[in-house]
């Protein structure tokens, strides 16, 4: 009688650990944090509290003037800064923002370090797929049609990650000096660039107005 209620007590304890396995994989497979860099600066003027409320108005360079990526970044920074009490007012603007946005792809090693730098000559926002598995070889040598990096499986596609990074610049008006600057940058093997930019927006601007920490990693979960 005992054996066999402790082998009714094993099979519940058993089937109860794989109900919590299934679940904790299929939590697992649903989401990703997504690891954001952030670099902050402030220079508020002296002895006046950095403002939670504010009306504000776009600034673009010359380049930017009629790009469709410049109108994106503003739209998806827009539903960023009005929940944090910020409006846009053309006319009644106080501070000017600039935001930009950059993705690259880059060759990595079996590691998953650069073996090429991101930034060359690669500027694109496109809907991707999401994943890109990264090859694991330790090869070293010539493969036809040009040269094998070190740790890098030989032939085609390379190993590669994507680089995603949000600048934004925020500039009082009346003095016309830079009061906010932050930057965040995300790499990994994501390629829905959209969303990762979106993400790391929210990212780049955590503790807005004045961020305790400036130099900070921010997590975000997204599903995949």
């Amino acid at each position: 009688m005992k054996v066999h209620k402790m082998t009714r007590q094993f099979k519940f304890i058993s089937g109860f650990l794989a109900l919590c396995c299934v679940l904790f994989l299929s939590g697992c497979s649903t989401m990703r944090v997504l690891e954001s860099q952030v670099q902050t600066s402030t220079q508020w003027p002296t002895g006046s509290a950095a403002p939670k409320q504010a009306l504000f108005r776009w600034e673009r360079l010359p380049a930017d003037v009629n790009s469709v990526q410049a109108g994106w970044a503003e739209v998806e920074l827009e539903a960023v800064l009005t929940p944090l009490g910020w409006t846009r007012n053309d006319v009644d603007a106080q501070y000017s923002v600039w935001v930009g946005v950059r993705t690259a792809e880059f060759i990595t090693d079996t590691w998953g370090r650069p073996v090429r730098g991101p930034w060359v000559n690669h500027l694109h926002i496109g809907i991707g797929s999401g994943y890109r598995p990264r090859g694991m070889s330790t090869n070293i040598g010539w493969s036809v049609g040009g040269p094998v990096y070190p740790g890098i499986r030989p032939g085609f596609p390379p190993a590669v990650a994507y680089a995603q990074e949000v600048s934004i610049i925020i500039r009082d008006l009346k003095t016309s000096q830079v009061v906010y600057q932050t930057k965040a940058s995300h790499d990994g093997p994501w390629a829905d660039h959209p969303t990762i930019l979106s993400a790391i927006m929210g990212a780049a601007l955590q503790g807005f107005p004045q961020p305790s920490v400036m130099n900070r990693r921010v997590d975000t979960t997204l599903p995949r």
